[in-house]
């Protein structure tokens, strides 16, 4: 099925990543969904697991953003990189003023992740954003999808560890690090990305990633309004359940 969808895609124009119904420009988005995901603005997020580093988000995972996110993520649509790299870029500079000279730590995706999409997607969105070290290893996991969230802890702590050497480099360095990711959802992959580096000395005061999403009344997902979007501001700012 797969081989029918890439030769189609060879002769036929691609369809807009996240309507399916407009062929795209050679961004993967048609002019409408490329609006919608420029009108959108970062949203702060506060993990319910109290060690998870507080989270930007470039929007909520919903309407266009989730079709194109899901489309880049599980058909390998690089072309949407930028778009989504825009978005990363966003909630970024929330937290860069506050963060000086911080370096990004991408959350990497298992050897089996990289080899079925060709590329690692969260890698390859948050180029050209800041200075990139690559100082974590995911090994397999299984999938989150329909795992509590003890679950999905304990999945992503016997999953995520250190490039040894590259990760006592950056401790030596002093520097702070930003961890970077596609979704969050429980905070569970951050949380135990965050403790890896923070077990070697590598101080992690802010998280960014291109969607958040809200799970549930009881779920961790806020947004702040009437108040700066900064990470200074997380624990002061009136909290409001993202979309009431």
């Amino acid at each position: 099925m797969r081989l029918t969808e890439d030769a189609r895609d060879l002769f036929l124009p691609a369809a807009c990543a996240s309507c399916r119904s407009t062929p795209a420009a050679g961004t993967g988005l048609c002019a409408d969904c490329a609006a919608d995901l420029l009108a959108l603005r970062p949203v702060l997020a506060t993990p319910a697991r109290r060690t998870a580093p507080p989270v930007v988000a470039g929007g909520p995972y919903a309407g266009a953003l989730a079709e194109a996110l899901n489309e880049y993520k599980e058909r390998g649509r690089r072309e949407l990189a930028p778009a989504l790299g825009a978005l990363l870029g966003r909630a970024l500079a929330v937290v860069a003023a506050e963060v000086p000279d911080a370096v990004l730590v991408p959350v990497p995706a298992t050897r089996a992740a990289r080899r079925a999409r060709g590329f690692d997607h969260v890698d390859h969105a948050c180029a050209g954003l800041g200075e990139l070290h690559r100082v974590l290893r995911a090994r397999a996991r299984p999938d989150s999808v329909g795992l509590t969230p003890e679950q999905r802890a304990a999945a992503a702590r016997a999953s995520l560890h250190a490039a040894p050497r590259r990760l006592a480099a950056l401790a030596a360095s002093g520097r702070p690090a930003i961890l970077v990711d596609d979704i969050v959802t429980t905070g569970a992959t951050l949380d135990a990305a965050a403790a890896v580096l923070r077990r070697a000395g590598v101080a992690v005061p802010a998280a960014v990633v291109v969607a958040a999403a809200l799970v549930g009344r009881k779920g961790f997902m806020w947004r702040y309004r009437r108040v700066p979007l900064r990470v200074s501001a997380i624990r002061q700012a009136p909290k409001r359940h993202f979309g009431r």
